[in-house]
């Protein structure tokens, strides 16, 4: 604890609870809390009745922080302010040598502290940055052999899919090649993201650990990567997403794999010269996918399935999902919705 020796008297007391008051903002303020420090320091000095040896362990705490948050020159600067408080008005050389004593027992501890932190901190940082060139590295190697590779794929099937010249069961086929390879294509592209997004730039929203391991994943990013994608091939898009954007990894895989169909019925049926709009919203109990299109009968020649909106409500009945479609006045609307209140878990069970 502090030193009082003899009877406490106020101004005694006061100083006391102002040093330890100024100690408390050094950690936080370091510059200003430190000169108010050195201020109170030698306005007790000029106080009668208000002994030096009051904040041995106040003083002691203070060339501590020094160490800890100044460079160790600016830190050894500012602590002989404080022997030197004591020769300049008074000379008692034993208190000021008492003072450097004190200094050397704590500056330095604090300083060693300092550098370590200061160590750790950059080893940190490189192996930060080393990990972030790997995953650039990762993400170029797997743009330029996966994503080349699935690109070309999802093209010759849609060629094929288009040529007239194989049956309608092979181009049946060549469809549904089509869509997978660009459901894988997509979600590449959003593992590269992923790995090219550094630290910094991840958000509670993008990943966040909840309960026993359950992540949340950035359904969000799932939108704008197929704005993109639809953007480049052409169309007009409007995407907006409401809520909060929490989602468990499942609700989020389905929904990602939803929409990737969906964006696929636009680019086999869509209008380029209407827009295409996606909304993402999440309400108290429920979580809901719209898409719209303009629907054009001459602009795309490639065969449906059949197979796209009944693999959508396979996969959203998992999760105790619906998809709804509508056709109105030239404009296809195609709306997923989840339940939020209802976990994966449950509906499993239920189903078993």
């Amino acid at each position: 604890m502090l030193t009082l020796i003899g009877s406490p008297n106020t101004d005694r007391l006061i100083f006391l609870l102002l040093t330890v008051i100024t100690l408390s903002l050094i950690p936080a303020y370091p510059i200003s809390g430190s000169l108010s420090y050195l201020t109170l320091w030698i306005v007790l000095l000029q106080t009668p009745h208000v002994p030096a040896s009051d904040v041995v362990v106040t003083n002691a705490v203070f060339l501590f922080y020094l160490g800890l948050f100044f460079p160790f020159g600016i830190a050894l600067i500012i602590a002989l302010i404080i022997p030197l408080a004591v020769v300049i008005p008074t000379g008692p050389i034993p208190d000021a040598i008492s003072q450097l004593f004190l200094a050397s027992c704590t500056l330095l501890p604090g300083a060693m502290l300092r550098r370590t932190e200061v160590t750790l901190h950059q080893e940190v940082s490189a192996a930060t940055e080393q990990l972030t060139s790997i995953r650039e590295e990762i993400a170029r190697e797997m743009h330029d052999l996966v994503a080349y590779s699935m690109s070309q794929t999802a093209l010759r099937a849609q060629r094929a899919a288009a040529d007239s010249s194989y049956p309608v069961a092979a181009r049946h086929e060549f469809a549904a090649i089509e869509s997978t390879a660009a459901d894988s294509l997509h979600e590449l592209r959003l593992v590269l993201r992923a790995l090219r997004n550094n630290d910094n730039e991840r958000t509670d929203r993008a990943r966040i650990t909840t309960g026993l391991g359950a992540v949340v994943l950035d359904l969000e990013e799932s939108v704008r990567a197929v704005a993109d994608d639809l953007s480049a091939s052409g169309y007009s898009v409007t995407y907006q997403c409401k809520g909060d954007g929490r989602y468990t990894r499942l609700q989020a895989a389905i929904l990602s794999r939803v929409l990737r169909e969906m964006s696929s019925n636009v680019l086999r049926h869509a209008d380029y010269d209407r827009p295409v709009t996606i909304t993402l919203s999440r309400e108290a109990n429920k979580a809901r996918l719209v898409v719209t299109n303009g629907v054009s009968s001459s602009h795309h020649n490639l065969p449906s399935s059949g197979m796209g909106i009944l693999g959508m409500k396979e996969r959203l009945s998992t999760i105790g999902g619906s998809l709804n479609t509508l056709m109105d006045n030239g404009t296809w609307l195609t709306s997923a919705s989840i339940p939020l209140s209802q976990s994966p878990t449950q509906v499993i069970v239920n189903k078993s």
